[in-house]
């Protein structure tokens, strides 16, 4: 099994052609590799959702339930219309979860749906109510703040047989917490669990932690872009460029899967923070 889990948007699907075009290249591209893939609930449309999922199947399909978006809202939202928010993110999730059949489901991890002090409790972050659905718990997104006790407490918990370290969307704040994840991963091997890193982009930090899978958002748009007006300077217009720009995005993302896969000795990481 690869261990990078391709990220894919909306913005990537809709960029594969225009009026369903997509609908054609998208599944020929997803053909390409053996991969699993990621999608999420924020920007996915359900139409998508399923051409994803009979193209690549179950066993290579993970959903990502918008937790950390919601985070990033909370600063700026009120309290009464971010529960608005947050009770409109539940349902386009749970509508995620029935329109397909998934490998992995994160949980639902903002701090609106805590509703039980028992952090292990199924009645929290819509544990149970994606259970109701698809038949098992959702992967528990552990983050540093919660304190390496809630790890231990979840890494022994029969309940979850898969777990997942994320709200470290920055590069840096990966590198700066590598001797903690390796001890964290350390502690949930010994306990028989597979642990899922959650966008982490540096791949040195990965190597170190050396978690079972990580995913990483594919089409970087202005980047993919860049690179195919330089290979395409006799195309102007985005409808002409935008399908260069995925293909581009698929090779890097096969680039990248690669450097994943390979196996570094430690003394080869930078481990400066």
């Amino acid at each position: 099994m690869h261990k990078l889990v391709y990220g894919l948007g909306g913005g990537l699907v809709y960029s594969c052609g225009a009026k369903g075009k997509w609908k054609e290249v998208l599944p020929k591209l997803l053909n390409t590799i053996e991969n699993a893939v990621l999608i999420s609930t924020v920007d996915m449309p359900l139409n998508a959702t399923k051409v994803i999922y009979e193209t690549v199947g179950q066993d290579r399909l993970y959903l990502d339930s918008g937790g950390f978006t919601l985070y990033k809202k909370q600063t700026k939202l009120e309290p009464e219309p971010f529960a608005k928010e947050c009770e409109r993110m539940k349902r386009k999730f749970l509508n995620m979860c029935r329109a397909a059949k998934y490998a992995e489901i994160f949980e639902l991890d903002n701090e609106y749906f805590h509703v039980e002090e028992d952090m292990l409790s199924p009645k929290n972050y819509c544990r149970e109510d994606v259970k109701k659905i698809t038949g098992f718990y959702p992967t528990p997104v552990f983050k540093m703040h919660q304190g390496f006790e809630y790890w231990k407490k979840l890494c022994e918990c029969p309940l979850y047989p898969k777990l997942a370290i994320g709200g470290q969307a920055q590069t840096r704040d990966w590198k700066c917490h590598r001797d903690e994840l390796r001890k964290m991963m350390n502690y949930a091997r010994q306990c028989g669990k597979k642990v899922h890193l959650l966008g982490c982009q540096n791949v040195e930090t990965f190597k170190m932690v050396k978690p079972d899978t990580v995913d990483y958002s594919i089409f970087q748009y202005a980047i993919n872009l860049a690179h195919a007006k330089a290979e395409h300077p006799e195309l102007t217009t985005y409808e002409e460029l935008k399908i260069h720009a995925v293909l581009y995005a698929f090779a890097r993302a096969k680039s990248r899967s690669f450097l994943y896969d390979t196996n570094i000795d430690d003394e080869q990481i930078d481990e400066e923070c």
